[in-house]
């Protein structure tokens, strides 16, 4: 297996910079062909990349008790740490992996959080570890940044207005996930890292450590490695966005399967839209010989129900206790 997903440098895409029309191309076929690239020269800090790792491995290796002190089951929010088995990726085997999920922090008086919309609220924080918060908080700023941007790029891949997308992601579920994955003896048919799926949202983008594992399906059913390149992200299309494109852009399968005897650590932004945001085939992605293959859904009920076919710690009683 080899790393065929493509390269796209990001340079030109700097505020108040016409986008690339270069970029746009390279952006498209990419999606349409396999549904990943990898992202060099993204404008995100080194320096706030490697803090966020070195700040990531410190939170693994805290004790279990001062995990479970902020458990993901005890927060109506989704928010906390997941001890492995929790996740089932593929919906049916637990994953060989841990995690830690924060997203925007807020109030418990803003709107959202008073409509009781899932996947708003406040985060939860290792007091062990004080600086924990701020870089992790630093870093969801700036991949939400990083994600607005490239909104522009895909508005403008799909033959849409500029700025088509910006009202449907101004309270985004702007979702950071770390994760770290012990090494493990591959079985078929047995459970890995992660098992094979696709994404729920509109566009994930992942930060991975040397050690690799990632591996995505191709189109004749094959895995191939995404080979790491440092200080880059890996960014793949979701579910929302192949709905919204009446799959121009389709969600692509992927898994984590990690044998190298090394601890592989990542961390994925799931930058997803708002809540209340429908979803419903773009004018440019359908016509009278192409219609809609799908009906108009609300995002957030879409990733609602999504994380209760494929978690443990989001379950139907816990969704109706809230």
């Amino acid at each position: 297996m080899s790393d065929n997903i493509p390269i796209i440098d990001l340079n030109g895409l700097r505020p108040g910079n016409p986008i690339p029309v270069r970029l746009v191309k390279d952006v498209d076929e990419a999606l349409r062909e396999i549904g990943f690239f990898t992202v060099i020269n993204h404008g995100v800090d080194y320096e706030l990349v490697s803090n966020m790792f070195l700040q990531m491995k410190s939170f693994f290796d805290l004790s279990p008790g001062s995990k479970e002190r902020i458990e993901i089951h005890k927060s109506p929010y989704m928010r906390g740490y997941f001890s492995e088995g929790a996740d089932k990726s593929d919906g049916v085997l637990g994953d060989i992996k841990e995690g830690f999920d924060m997203a925007s922090d807020l109030a418990l008086d803003d709107p959202y959080v008073v409509a009781k919309l899932p996947f708003y609220g406040p985060n939860v924080w290792p007091v062990e570890l004080p600086e924990f918060k701020s870089v992790m908080t630093e870093y969801h700023a700036k991949m939400l940044m990083l994600g607005k941007s490239l909104l522009r790029v895909f508005a403008l891949a799909l033959n849409m207005p500029i700025d088509y997308f910006d009202d449907k992601f101004i309270k985004p579920m702007a979702q950071l996930r770390i994760l770290r994955y012990p090494s493990i003896s591959y079985m078929e048919g047995g459970a890995i890292g992660a098992g094979e799926h696709t994404d729920f949202g509109w566009i994930t983008m992942i930060a991975q450590s040397d050690t690799g594992g990632l591996e995505v399906q191709k189109s004749n059913g094959s895995w191939m490695s995404v080979k790491p390149i440092p200080n880059s992200f890996v960014v793949n299309v979701g579910d929302l966005m192949s709905l919204w494109t009446n799959e121009r852009y389709k969600a692509t399968m992927h898994r984590v399967i990690n044998t190298t005897g090394k601890i592989r650590h990542s961390a994925a932004f799931f930058m997803d839209p708002d809540f209340t945001a429908s979803v419903e085939c773009l004018p440019s992605c359908c016509s009278k010989e192409s219609p809609a293959k799908y009906e108009a859904i609300v995002a957030g009920e879409y990733m609602d129900r999504r994380f209760l076919e494929t978690t443990t710690f989001r379950t139907l009683e816990t969704a109706e206790e809230y």
